[in-house]
C-alpha cells in the first residue's frame, strides 16, 4: 500500500478543518427502516461473514477482534467480536447505521478501500485521528457481481500490539472463500431438478435418498470421505451413517434444512477430511417430499491455513515473551548460581556440601528450563549443511535402540534404500526425530513396536512417518498438543513437540499427526527438497 494515499488523506482531513487530537463525531447516519432495508439487502453476506467470523474469533484465542461490515456507500450494517472493542467503539459513536466517511472520520480504512478499490492497513499514527492510534485496521473490499451485486466493505479492528502482516492476507482469502461460499448457497436455495444438483456440484459430495432414507445416489466424493463404495450403499438406509444419518431422518421427518455443519472424516489410511454439511428436504411439483439431498463441501486446506497462520501468530507472541523472560531470569540466576558454587568449596560440613549440591542441581535445572522455553519460542536459524536424510534417520534409529530395550518396545525402520541428498540442519532436525521417537516410546507404557518410514511425496518433498501403538490423544488432546506447555505426562513441561513444530517451520516444512485413543498416534514430517 503506497504511503502517498495516507498522506494525501491526511492532507485533505487538515485542508477541512480537522484535528489530530479531537475525537471524530459521525453525523451522516441511515434511518432505522434504511438501516433494516440494507441489512435485508446484504442479509446472506451477513451471515456468512457471522460464520467466518467467530470461527475467525474463536481460532484467534487471544487477540481481541473487531469485524464490521460495511455497503458500498460505507454505512456500517454489522459489527461483532471483542466486547471491550465494541463499547470502544460505540463511544466514538460507531454503530451501525453509521457512516464511515473521511469528511466526519478522517483517515480510515472503510473509505479509503472503497475509494481506491484495493486492501487498506491502518496501524497506529496511520490514523488521522489520535484516540485511534492504538488500534491496527484492516480493510477488504468487495464486489460480488453474481450475487445482486453486492459491494462494500469487510473489516477487522484490534489492538497495535496484536498487528499482523498475516491479517489482511488471512481477511483476503476469507473474502474469496465468502463469495464461492454464498454462491453455493444461492445455488442450494434454486433447488433445480436432481441432474442440475449433481452437475453443479461436481466438486463436493453428494448424497440423495427417497422419503424413506434410501441412497438414490451417492458420488465420487461422498465415496472419497465417507470411504465406501456407491455400489455397497445404494438402495441401503442413509441412518446408518453414524456422522450425518441422524440429519437426514430430521430432514426427512421434520422437513428441517441444516447448513454449515462442520464434520471431520478419517479414512482408513488416518487421512483427516473435514467438511461443511448441508442437507434439505427435496419436495416434487405439487409439494409432496420426495427425498432428502445432502451435500459435502471440502474446507480441509483452509482449515489448516487458517490454523497454521494463527499458531505462527501465537508463537510470535510467545517468543517476545520468551527473549524478555530469559533476559530477566538468567542474569540473576547466573549470579546465584556462581555465589552457591563458592559456598560449595568452602562448605565445613559434609551436611553443609549436601544441601549446597542440592540447590546447585536446582538452579541447573531452572536454567535449562529457561533455555528450552527460549528454543521452543524461537529456535535458532537451521544451520543447512548437504546431508543425505537416510544416513541421518539410521544414525537416529540406532541411537534410540537402547532406549526402546529398556522400555520393552521395538524400533522398526522403512527408509529408503537410495540416498537423498539434503540441504538441512542435522542436529535439529536429529532432535525433531529423538523428540517424537522418544514420546511414541512414552506412549506405550507396556512395550510396543514404534514405526519409522520415509519416501519421496513428491518430487519436492520428502516425508517421515513416526508412529506408535500407544495410548493415542482424544479430539480434546489433539486440539492442544500442539500449543506451549500443554502435556499429557505427569513429568512433562510441553515443550517438546512445540520446539519440534518451530523447527520444522523453520526449514518451511510441515509437522502434521493423527490420533486415536488406544490405537496410536502418527507423526507426519513434510521436508522440502
Amino acid at each position: 500500500m503506497s504511503i502517498d494515499i495516507i498522506s494525501e488523506s491526511k492532507q485533505r482531513c487538515i485542508e477541512r478543518g480537522m484535528k489530530p487530537d479531537q475525537i471524530p463525531v459521525p453525523v451522516t447516519a441511515l434511518s432505522s427502516l434504511e438501516l433494516k432495508r440494507s441489512q435485508d439487502k446484504y442479509h446472506a453476506l451477513i451471515s456468512v461473514v457471522d460464520y467466518f467470523g467467530q470461527k475467525l474469533v474463536k481460532m484467534l484465542d487471544g487477540p481481541p477482534i473487531m469485524l464490521l461490515i460495511a455497503n458500498h456507500e460505507g454505512f456500517v450494517l454489522s459489527l461483532f467480536g471483542d466486547e471491550n472493542i465494541r463499547q470502544m467503539m460505540n463511544k466514538l459513536g460507531i454503530v451501525e447505521g453509521m457512516q464511515f466517511s473521511e469528511k466526519e472520520m478522517g483517515t480510515n480504512v472503510v473509505h479509503m478501500a472503497m475509494l481506491h478499490n484495493k486492501s487498506i492497513q491502518l496501524v497506529g499514527p496511520q490514523h488521522f485521528h489520535e484516540v485511534l492510534w492504538q488500534t491496527a485496521c484492516y480493510c477488504v473490499p468487495f464486489h460480488f457481481k453474481k450475487i445482486n451485486n453486492l459491494s462494500g466493505t469487510i473489516a477487522i479492528m484490534t489492538a497495535t500490539q496484536y498487528h499482523s502482516p498475516f491479517i489482511l492476507p488471512l481477511l483476503t482469502s476469507m473474502v474469496d472463500s465468502m463469495e464461492r461460499e454464498l454462491l453455493l448457497r444461492q445455488a442450494s436455495r434454486d433447488q433445480t431438478i436432481i441432474n442440475d444438483l449433481m452437475i453443479n456440484t461436481m466438486n463436493n459430495g453428494v448424497i440423495i435418498t427417497d422419503d424413506k432414507g434410501n441412497i438414490q445416489e451417492f458420488n465420487s466424493f461422498a465415496e472419497k470421505i465417507t470411504n465406501r463404495d456407491r455400489e455397497s450403499v445404494i438402495g441401503n438406509p442413509i441412518f446408518a451413517f453414524e456422522q450425518f444419518g441422524n440429519y437426514i431422518y430430521n430432514v426427512l421427518k421434520n422437513k428441517q434444512r441444516f447448513h454449515d455443519i462442520e464434520l471431520t472424516f478419517t479414512n482408513s489410511l488416518d487421512h483427516r477430511t473435514i467438511c461443511l454439511f448441508d442437507a434439505m428436504p427435496i419436495f416434487g411439483d405439487r409439494g409432496n417430499l420426495i427425498g432428502s439431498y445432502a451435500q459435502f463441501r471440502d474446507i480441509t486446506e483452509r482449515y489448516d491455513l487458517e490454523k497454521q497462520i494463527i499458531t505462527s501468530e501465537k508463537f510470535s507472541a510467545i517468543g517476545k515473551l520468551a527473549a524478555g523472560l530469559a533476559h530477566e531470569i538468567r542474569n540473576p540466576l547466573t549470579s546465584v548460581m556462581g555465589f552457591i558454587y563458592l559456598l560449595r568449596e568452602r562448605a565445613k560440613t559434609e551436611s553443609e556440601s549436601g544441601y549446597l549440591d542440592l540447590i546447585y542441581s536446582e538452579l541447573e535445572t531452572m536454567k535449562q528450563l529457561v533455555s528450552d522455553f527460549v528454543m521452543m519460542a524461537k529456535p535458532g536459524s537451521p544451520d543447512r549443511k548437504d546431508v543425505v536424510i537416510e544416513d541421518l534417520l539410521r544414525d537416529t534409529v540406532r541411537f534410540m535402540e537402547s532406549q526402546a530395550k529398556l522400555s520393552s518396545s521395538t524400533i522398526t525402520d522403512y527408509i529408503l534404500t537410495e540416498e537423498t541428498p539434503m540441504r538441512i540442519d542435522p542436529i535439529q532436525i536429529k532432535q525433531v526425530l529423538i523428540n517424537l521417537i522418544q514420546n511414541a516410546l512414552e506412549a506405550m507404557p507396556d512395550g510396543g513396536e514404534v514405526k519409522i518410514e520415509s519416501r519421496l511425496a513428491n518430487p519436492n518433498s520428502y516425508q517421515i512417518t513416526i508412529s506408535d501403538e500407544g495410548i493415542g490423544m482424544t479430539d480434546d488432546e489433539m486440539r492442544e498438543v500442539m500449543n506451549p506447555f500443554f502435556t499429557t505426562k505427569e513429568a512433562g513441561l510441553g515443550l517438546g513437540l512445540s520446539t519440534c513444530y518451530r523447527i520444522i517451520e523453520n526449514h518451511k516444512g510441515k509437522l502434521s499427526f493423527t490420533s486415536q485413543k488406544g490405537r496410536g498416534t502418527k507423526f507426519t514430517i513434510d521436508l522440502p527438497r
